[in-house]
């Protein structure tokens, strides 16, 4: 039996037996582990709060006969807030669901572990709109894993674009009206915003909130995620 010691985020548990859950972790140097948390439905079980959804800290992993166990966990957030507004526990369980279709075994996720912290902390401690954070992190999610929509030129003719301009999910990027007519109109307020947030920290966030162009750029890229994403969520949050 060997230790390993690891920060990690609960993506998703399942009960398992009378008292011990089945919890999926994302950890930064070893991307999924499923784990084993014994006793922890117990009410005195000191890793109760440890085997939920959105719980953040530094684990304790037993590995024996082929199987990780949690045998102790220091928590370090457990985002209690957002478990309290129906609203903003949909987006972040559409995170989780990203997230775990995302992350293998034995593969680091750095960008992607740091990433989930950062948008449940705003999730949960700022009154930002839950769509417009979920559509700030389907963009840095993406373009985490190399996805991101070319935005600076036509993705078809690879000319400099202007108004009348598309945006074509299945080619992903934007385009001129004439390589690609049947795709949705896009506004320039929105390219720049599907361009330039990637780009900048999650923190930046902020300085979308009462842009008048970012539900439309929510709305054209969540059509990209979908294009893209091998394994989708079943259900997705409403779109403004």
């Amino acid at each position: 039996m060997s230790n390993i010691v690891t920060d990690a985020l609960v993506l998703r548990f399942a009960n398992y037996r009378d008292n011990d859950r089945m919890v999926t972790l994302l950890s930064p140097a070893m991307g999924r582990i499923d784990a084993i948390a014994r006793g922890c439905r117990r009410a005195k079980s000191a890793l109760m709060n440890a085997a939920e959804p959105f719980c953040a800290g530094e684990y304790v992993l037993n590995f024996a006969h082929g199987r990780y166990a949690v045998s102790q966990c220091q928590i370090k957030s457990s985002f209690y807030e957002l478990r309290m507004d129906y609203d903003k526990l949909v987006h972040g369980f559409y995170w989780l669901s990203l997230l775990e279709g995302a992350v293998m075994p034995g593969e680091p996720a750095q960008g992607l572990f740091h990433l989930a912290l950062r948008a449940l902390a705003h999730l949960n401690y700022t009154d930002l709109p839950p769509a417009m954070l979920t559509a700030a992190f389907e963009m840095h999610f993406m373009a985490i894993q190399g996805y991101s929509p070319r935005m600076d030129a036509c993705v078809v003719c690879g000319k400099p674009v202007s108004d009348p301009m598309r945006f074509d999910a299945w080619r992903g990027g934007v385009c001129c009206a004439g390589c690609s007519p049947l795709s949705p109109a896009i506004s320039e307020g929105a390219r720049r915003i599907l361009y330039k947030l990637p780009r900048v920290p999650f923190d930046s966030v902020g300085k979308l909130n009462g842009h008048p162009d970012w539900p439309e750029a929510a709305r054209l890229f969540r059509g990209f995620v979908e294009q893209r994403m091998e394994k989708r969520p079943r259900t997705a949050p409403p779109l403004p």
